[in-house]
C-alpha cells in the first residue's frame, strides 16, 4: 500500500515538473539591469563617460517624467538573445525591465551592440507608429556614425539628446507629426537644397564614387572586392523619401562599414512610365512581373 502511495505521488508530479521546465524554456531569464539608467554590459564606457550619461538621463526623466534606458553588449548571445535578432531582443528586455510608466506606455530603451556596431530603439506602446520611423532615422543620424568611429560615449550622448528632442518633446505635446520633422531636411538625392548648381557636379561625383567603391580594396587589410549590401531602416511614401544603411563587408578581415542614404519614392505612374518606355525600345518583351531584392 505504501508503494502504491508513493507512486501515485510520483506521477502527480511529473506534470508539474514539466511545467516548470516549459516556462524556463518560454521565458528566458535576461540579466538583470545594472543601473537606474545605464546598463553597460559590453564595459564600453569608462567611469566619467558613464555617469555623465546617466546624469542625463535622469535630468530627462526628472523634467519629462519619461524613462530612457541605454544599454550596451557585446554580442547579445550572452545576454540570453543567442538566435534573436537585435530588433526582437531590445523588445523582450523592454518587457522583462519594464521600462517606462506601466499606464502611458512611454519608455524608451536605447541598445547598442558594440560588436556588430548595430543599434536599435525600442518604444513603448503609447507611441504612434511614425515615432518608429523618427528613432530610426534618430540612430542613422546620431549614434550610428560616432559608433563606427569608434566614439561610442559621443554617439550616446548625441542620441539621448536627439530621443529627447525629436522623439519625448513632440510625444508629450500630442500634436500630429511627420517622420522628418524637427530633422534636418535633405534634397531628393540626399543634397541640402542650399547647394544649388553644385548638386549636379555632386550627382556625377556620386556616380563616380560608386564606380570606384565597387572596386575598392579594403582599408583595414587591403584586400579587393568589398561586398555592399542595402538595408531599409524606413520604406519611402508618396510624400517623404525613406532612410536605408548601405553595408560594406570584407570576406577577408570582417571589415564592415555602414553609410545610411535616402531612398526616393517610386509610385506606380512611374514604374508604369518606366516599363512603357522599356517595352517600346525593346524588340523583346516582357510579363508584368519584377525581381526583388532582399533587406
Amino acid at each position: 500500500m505504501t508503494i502504491l502511495r508513493k507512486l501515485a505521488a510520483t506521477l502527480l508530479l511529473i506534470p508539474v515538473l514539466a511545467l516548470g521546465s516549459f516556462a524556463q524554456d518560454a521565458d528566458p531569464a535576461y540579466p538583470e539591469p545594472l543601473g537606474e539608467t545605464v546598463s553597460d554590459f559590453a564595459q564600453a564606457l569608462n567611469a566619467t563617460e558613464e555617469g555623465r550619461i546617466s546624469r542625463m538621463l535622469a535630468e530627462i526623466q526628472d523634467a519629462t517624467g519619461v524613462q530612457i534606458v541605454v544599454v550596451t553588449a557585446a554580442g547579445i548571445e550572452g545576454l540570453n538573445g543567442g538566435g534573436m535578432r537585435l530588433e526582437a531582443f531590445g523588445r523582450a528586455l523592454f518587457e522583462a525591465w519594464g521600462i517606462g510608466d506601466a499606464k502611458k506606455n512611454d519608455g524608451i530603451l536605447i541598445l547598442i551592440d558594440v560588436t556588430s556596431r548595430e543599434a536599435r530603439i525600442t518604444l513603448g506602446a503609447g507611441y504612434d507608429r511614425v515615432y518608429d520611423d523618427r528613432a530610426a532615422r534618430v540612430l542613422a543620424t546620431t549614434v550610428l556614425p560616432d559608433l563606427r568611429a569608434g566614439r561610442l560615449a559621443q554617439g550616446i550622448e548625441a542620441g539621448v539628446l536627439s530621443v529627447r528632442d525629436r522623439l519625448v518633446a513632440p510625444f508629450l505635446t500630442g500634436e500630429p507629426i511627420g517622420p522628418l520633422d524637427g530633422f534636418e531636411q535633405e534634397g531628393a538625392w540626399g543634397i541640402p537644397p542650399e547647394v544649388g548648381v553644385a548638386a549636379v557636379f555632386g550627382l556625377f561625383g556620386l556616380f563616380v564614387w560608386r564606380r570606384m567603391r565597387a572596386r575598392r580594396t579594403c582599408p583595414n587589410c587591403g584586400a579587393r572586392g568589398l561586398q555592399r549590401t542595402r538595408e531599409v531602416i524606413s520604406a519611402p511614401t508618396k510624400f517623404q523619401q525613406g532612410l536605408g544603411l548601405q553595408h560594406l563587408t570584407c570576406s577577408s578581415c570582417g571589415f564592415n562599414d555602414r553609410t545610411s542614404y535616402p531612398i526616393r519614392y517610386s509610385g506606380p505612374d512611374t514604374r508604369r512610365s518606366r516599363d512603357d518606355h522599356a517595352g517600346d525600345s525593346s524588340a523583346s518583351g516582357r510579363d508584368n512581373g519584377g525581381s526583388g531584392g532582399g533587406k
